[in-house]
């Protein structure tokens, strides 16, 4: 399976297949061929039925994975009420027949399991004005494997930028919103896309307040952008400073600046350093847009 334009992980379109969770109601207003790429009635899954639980059951796995060293795992409930039942999920997968003797171990895959084992997923959730989602959740293999220091034998570099961009196609996404930590590696990801433009830089909403709001517009060019594709160029503004996610002050700063009416984005992706990393954020411009 291949894309009809370049992108950075085409190496793992000949190893993996896509797949989509999603219920009747909601599987007519999907894209289940995004950019092409088709994803096979089979791979669909009804998280109605029965016969979806193993499968079910490997996702909330790889949720726990990724996002359970952050403190963050969702509780079973949370993911069928708030992503299975109301949104849709897009990911890659293997058979489990062809699935790491370690992955295998990690998911403690049932012996007689002969489906498909998720390696990464991208969960989005519809809002109430058409054409705009929130995306709740972007896990991956690739970073696990990093943290737990296993080598397997399909490099896996890509695949975040991959998933999410062939989801956002599929649920036809217009307006896209987020919300993530100052310090979370996702941003590398998300900052693919073009421009974050900044809904709120510190949110007592949320349980980790260090969270940042953040939205784009979703366009091919961002989504094919995001998954490497050198003939697609974004419009970045300049930057105007570094934001360490740690300093609370400069968030609350930064917070306050933006209830006064000012507009800031993430123009570009963040700067690593040794004990973390640092988040670029510029004024909005039309550069922006």
């Amino acid at each position: 399976m291949v894309l009809p334009f370049p992108i950075k992980g085409d190496h793992l379109l000949r190893e993996l297949v896509p797949y989509v969770v999603a219920t009747p109601a909601n599987l007519p207003l999907l894209e289940l061929q995004p950019f092409g790429l088709p994803t096979p009635s089979a791979h669909v899954i009804d998280p109605l039925r029965l016969e979806s639980a193993v499968f079910l059951d490997l996702l909330h796995k790889l949720d726990g994975l990724t996002f359970g060293p952050e403190g963050m795992p969702m509780p079973k409930w949370v993911f069928y009420d708030c992503s299975e039942l109301p949104g849709a999920i897009y990911g890659l997968a293997r058979p489990a027949a062809t699935v790491w003797p370690k992955v295998r171990s990690l998911f403690q895959i049932p012996a007689d399991y002969a489906g498909l084992v998720p390696v990464s997923m991208y969960v989005a959730i519809p809002m109430p004005q058409p054409g705009m989602w929130f995306g709740h959740n972007l896990s991956s293999l690739a970073p696990v494997f990093r943290r737990l220091d296993l080598v397997p034998d399909l490099d896996l570099a890509g695949l975040g930028s991959l998933t999410k961009g062939l989801a956002l196609k599929c649920f036809r996404v217009q307006q896209f919103w987020g919300a993530t930590q100052w310090q979370s590696k996702a941003l590398y990801i998300h900052a693919k896309f073009g421009p974050l433009a900044l809904q709120t830089a510190y949110t007592p909403a949320h349980s980790e307040h260090e969270t940042l709001t953040y939205g784009f517009r979703c366009t091919d060019g961002a989504l094919r952008a995001s998954m490497g594709d050198p003939g697609v160029q974004i419009a970045r503004p300049p930057v105007d400073a570094w934001i360490d996610g740690r300093d609370v002050v400069r968030l609350k700063e930064l917070q306050a600046q933006m209830e006064r009416g000012e507009a800031w984005c993430i123009p570009q992706a963040p700067r690593p350093q040794a004990d973390g990393m640092l988040v670029p954020i510029a004024r909005w411009t039309t550069a922006c847009s």
